[in-house]
């Protein structure tokens, strides 16, 4: 038997859905939207497997300990490819909040690539980077 492509609209929703509870800084409600053998590229390093990617997100979050109303959301997503077992989708990522009373916003650019696995989908693979400098 085989799968329907996963939709655009689906890929989508699991973008949104993922983002919203990661900005609950808690790992256990998005550890099973991340594949065990997930592979997220930052600008500080590489986290392979899926216990790698939580110290890396937990490490991110106490690191925004001194940003009151954080938050970081995704634009200009574009989903470059939908199949049955999976979809790839590029973006704009926004971290935005207040530190020492001064407004931040930081933005760059990402690449997710899901896959479907008995029925749901997963994160195995995430690229952030910043934007090149424009010179």
């Amino acid at each position: 038997m085989t799968q329907d492509p996963i939709s655009e609209t689906s890929v989508l929703q699991f973008l949104h859905q993922f983002d919203g509870l990661a900005d609950k800084k808690d790992f256990s409600l998005i550890s099973d939207m991340i594949h065990e053998r997930a592979f997220f590229r930052f600008n500080d390093g590489d986290s392979v497997g899926r216990q790698a990617v939580k110290v890396a997100f937990e490490r991110t979050w106490q690191g925004g300990s001194n940003v009151q109303n954080e938050r970081f959301f995704l634009t200009d997503i574009v989903v470059l490819s939908t199949d049955a077992a999976s979809a790839t989708a590029t973006y704009t990522y926004n971290w935005e909040g207040v530190r020492e009373g001064r407004q931040i916003h930081v933005q760059g650019r990402g690449t997710r690539v899901l896959v479907r696995q008995q029925g749901r989908l997963q994160i195995i693979h995430e690229h952030l980077s910043r934007f090149p400098k424009i010179q």
